[in-house]
């Protein structure tokens, strides 16, 4: 928290858990601001540097703490941020803190906190940014409940509008959030917004005179709040301007419909949702609200499950603001208090006109799926006989699938498939050969192959298969198809075998994810897991691989880790299917 609050209180809001210190992955503060008692603080009334005199606590997160303080020269509040007593010895620490303050120092914008010194007093670094008075998005919520509609969209486009200006010079927030988002209160806007917290942010460039890398975290590493968290931040991949704009939309959901798309007590089922999981329709979740159908295209881009389906970068988000119409989104309470309960668990897909993906079937019941997906796949099919291959246009995905064919520069593959990355020249890093599924998964198997494919369908597979080199056109096509079909799982598996038999492993992971997302049955595909299990035994794909396999298979995957290790010598991967196994383990 950087400002002033004139309501502080982080009690919980009705229904919710109470929230722990720890609700944010990695190195960053949490979502905590606790007020702390300022008997044996060392910094209450000292002057550092004979300019900054801190005067009063203001909270802590769990790397940084705030002070009110004020400049001696200029007589001026100020807010002073500072390292937690004993992390100013840890050297990432101190690097992340530096990197937060050069950050700030490019991001002049009046969306973005603006920084206004930095510098060490004794061995503790600090920050200096200005005063901020209001609360934020998350007390804002808390307290008053979700603001009028029209509201929520003017403060997610000026969020929106400070995230395009980071993005343009190279920095991702990665922990868009509303405790990271400030409503400050001006005479003329009450609810002017001020992007928080950029200890986590991602530098894609180098910063000047900077030579170390670009970012100080891990690959794999989860760094992130998980109810706000991408599905690609969520499985440990790299990220891009994309997974902000996904963080943006869950944003948005929540200040329209009152809630997050996805809840759950346990991290990981939080993160499996945001992998897996259809959007629920905020509609149905807020009786009253009524959400223009330009709006709920744009709440559907943001919440894609795959990055290169949603908008590119904040800019690009800005515009499909732009354009919403005037009245995009209107609410009204429902004068029967019992219309105000939810009224179903319908999919945003859905209510915006194309079917939703199908469910993970019920433990007691994984039948039940299966007869659903075989009815589907039959209607689909008399559909196609019917058309001749003609594909009935229809609202919402399917426009956005036809769209998708009449531009002229669509989004492609790469025009070369990467190659695995060599790990050392002690374990030259090939792919591991495909191995069978365990047999533990193929008794229950329903591969979703066993119906026959549309004749489109199995035209452009048939074309996949056959192409010596990758095919952009096909695989364009095969995409359009998989827009047009999002109950459909097939098309996104037959993408992701096309791209791991051509060694673009990052494309196939993504292709898998895609479909588990539309369909429980996809896990049941002959290659799926075989092929998860070959991309987590190298270096450069390990940590997604293992991020999927758990996220999707759990530990049904243990057999087949497990035969895997027994038939593999290398030690480089047996290290990293150890591993995997481990946390699969940990999940019985």
């Amino acid at each position: 928290m950087l400002g002033l609050m004139s309501r502080g209180s982080t009690a919980p809001r009705p229904g919710e858990e109470p929230r722990r210190a720890d609700e944010s992955f990695g190195d960053g503060p949490s979502d905590v601001h606790r007020k702390l008692p300022a008997e044996d603080d060392p910094l209450l009334g000292r002057v550092l540097e004979q300019r900054y005199r801190v005067e009063q606590l203001l909270g802590a997160g769990g790397v940084g703490v705030v002070y009110r303080a004020e400049h001696t020269g200029l007589r001026r509040p100020v807010a002073l941020k500072v390292l937690r007593h004993g992390y100013e010895d840890i050297e990432t620490m101190l690097r992340r803190f530096e990197r937060e303050a050069k950050v700030l120092s490019q991001l002049s914008h009046p969306n973005v906190v603006a920084l206004t010194d930095y510098g060490v007093a004794e061995k503790v670094p600090y920050l200096v940014m200005e005063l901020l008075e209001g609360l934020t998005l998350e007390e804002l919520l808390r307290e008053e409940g979700p603001p009028p509609p029209e509201v929520a969209i003017e403060i997610v486009r000026s969020i929106v509008r400070g995230l395009a200006f980071a993005h343009q010079r190279g920095v991702l927030h990665r922990d868009l959030k509303p405790g990271n988002v400030f409503l400050q209160r001006l005479p003329d806007d009450p609810y002017h917004v001020k992007l928080l917290d950029f200890g986590l942010a991602k530098i894609l460039v180098p910063l000047e005179g900077d030579e170390e890398e670009p970012t100080l975290t891990q690959s794999g590493m989860v760094v992130g709040t998980p109810a706000y968290m991408s599905p690609e931040q969520a499985s440990g991949a790299r990220v891009d301007a994309r997974s902000d704009i996904y963080s943006a939309g869950v944003v948005l959901f929540e200040l329209l419909a009152g809630k997050v798309p996805f809840e759950s007590r346990r991290r990981t089922d939080l993160l499996r949702a945001h992998m897996m999981e259809p959007v629920p329709d905020p509609e149905a979740l807020r009786p009253g609200l009524t959400l223009a159908p330009e709006l709920q295209a744009l709440l559907l881009r943001c919440l894609a499950k795959e990055p290169g389906e949603r908008y590119r970068d904040g800019a690009a988000l800005v515009e499909a603001f732009d354009a919403l119409p005037e009245e995009a989104a209107r609410y009204e309470a429902p004068a029967d208090r019992e219309q105000t309960r939810p009224v179903s668990v319908r999919s945003l897909a859905d209510a915006h006109g194309a079917p939703a993906p199908l469910r993970p079937p019920s433990s007691w019941a994984p039948w039940l799926a299966f007869g659903v997906f075989v009815l589907v796949l039959g209607a689909f099919l008399l559909r196609d006989r019917a058309g001749e291959g003609a594909e009935p246009v229809t609202s919402g995905a399917a426009e956005e699938g036809a769209r998708e064919t009449s531009e002229s520069q669509p989004e492609a593959p790469p025009r070369d498939a990467p190659e695995p990355p060599a790990e050392s020249a002690e374990s030259a890093e090939t792919a591991p050969p495909a191995e069978p599924v365990a047999p533990a998964l193929r008794e229950t198997a329903r591969d979703p192959f066993d119906a026959p494919m549309p004749a489109r369908l199995e035209a452009l597979a048939e074309r996949l298969l056959a192409a010596p080199n990758l095919d952009r056109e096909t695989h364009r096509r095969m995409r359009v198809y998989q827009r047009m079909h999002p109950d459909d799982p097939r098309p996104s598996l037959v993408l992701a075998h096309d791209f791991v038999d051509r060694g673009a492993w990052e494309q196939a992971l993504e292709r898998y994810r895609l479909a588990q997302s539309r369909s429980p049955l996809a896990r049941h595909d002959p290659r799926m897991l075989a092929d998860l299990v070959r991309a987590a035994q190298i270096d450069a794909h390990a940590e997604e691989a293992a991020g999927t396999v758990e996220a999707i298979f759990g530990a049904d995957a243990l057999p087949a880790v497990t035969e895997a290790l027994a038939r593999t010598e290398n030690r480089a991967r047996r290290a990293r299917l150890r591993a995997l196994r481990e946390r699969l383990v940990a999940l019985e």
